[in-house]
């Protein structure tokens, strides 16, 4: 089959490539598109730990090709999403629904071999049904839907209150559209780039540009000088987690969703003790978030359409990883369809 091989940081070609092993409980799966993530990044450039040669890719939908012994409750022509984490499914964090935080685990396209080929081999649990009213390139938002719902789980988002998304990316528009439809408001979408905010309005939020005002006193000004309830940081950076520390009103919560740095420069910790705010951290994604995010899809409720922007082939994995990579601020989602 047809791979992409990422053999060392940025050394990546196609290649012809046996086709996985079919072990017992696995399903193969032929790959219809995978989008690309920060996370592919990352690797493609060795800021991620990998044990190379690796095929990257887990964002992706397929249809199942063959069924292996002992796998149930798939069949053959089954159109699939593939859920992204490896979990051994008997620690205490798999016995209490915690998958994500699996300390045997891992990411496909990372500790296992990854989407970015014709063809790629999961465990029948992995694979999860994707109903026909929703194309295989729509449903490659399946994961980054789920992780955002991990998340919103996390901070209970109720009727009437005001939310503010930091970073207006594929995830944070995600953020966005979820906390307006559970009934924020307003909902402030913050973002540098006027082309993402008018989508972030598209999907019911007050944009926000931080290039042309003061993101704080904006929302400020906005709230009677008190601040918000909630802020998701949806960027992962020191200078917009002080941000949304600023802007959370006392008592509220601030949920961490970009993946911060080891180190945080310029933390405001004296919010933590003068404002009792409260920092909420959430990891990847577990089974259940598919579910919504096949709901919203399938009901119209989310529309995922406007977040791709770039489409490619397999063999221009390359040019995908170059294009986010180099450009950030001109791409939501690169998509490779297959």
């Amino acid at each position: 089959m047809k791979a992409a091989v990422l053999r060392a940081p940025y050394q990546l070609c196609l290649e012809d490539v046996p086709k996985p092993p079919l072990k017992a409980g696995d399903v193969l799966i032929r790959v219809k598109a995978s989008a690309v993530c920060g996370t592919d990044v990352s690797i493609y450039k060795g800021l991620e730990p990998c044990t190379f040669p690796v095929i990257q890719g887990h964002e992706s939908t397929g249809e199942v090709v063959e069924v292996g012994k002992e796998a149930t409750g798939l069949a053959v022509g089954d159109r699939v999403v593939l859920a992204s984490i490896i979990f051994c499914r008997h620690c205490s964090y798999c016995y209490s629904g915690k998958g994500n935080l699996c300390t045997h685990g891992g990411l496909l396209g990372r500790e296992v071999p990854g989407s970015f080929a014709e063809y790629v081999s999961v465990p029948d649990y992995n694979a999860i049904k994707m109903p026909e009213s929703i194309s295989y390139e729509t449903g490659t938002h399946l994961v980054a839907l789920a992780t955002v719902y991990v998340a919103q789980q996390k901070i209970s988002i109720t009727p009437g209150q005001r939310v503010a998304v930091i970073g207006q990316g594929t995830t944070g528009l995600m953020h966005t559209r979820i906390s307006a439809l559970s009934g924020a408001m307003p909902v402030y979408a913050i973002d540098l780039s006027q082309w993402k905010l008018d989508i972030a309005q598209q999907y019911g939020a007050v944009p926000v540009n931080a290039s042309r005002v003061d993101p704080v006193e904006y929302i400020k000004d906005g709230t009677g000088g008190e601040g918000v309830d909630l802020v998701i940081e949806a960027v992962g950076g020191g200078a917009t987690l002080r941000q949304a520390m600023e802007m959370v009103k006392p008592g509220g919560t601030v949920l961490c969703f970009g993946i911060l740095p080891p180190r945080v420069d310029d933390f405001y910790g004296y919010a933590m003790y003068f404002k009792e705010i409260t920092l909420v951290g959430s990891r990847s994604v577990t089974h259940r978030g598919f579910e919504l995010g096949v709901n919203l899809l399938q009901n119209g409720l989310f529309n995922g359409d406007p977040l791709i922007t770039h489409r490619f082939t397999l063999d221009q994995v390359r040019d995908a990883l170059e294009l986010v990579s180099n450009q950030p601020g001109d791409v939501l989602r690169a998509v490779i369809s297959h």
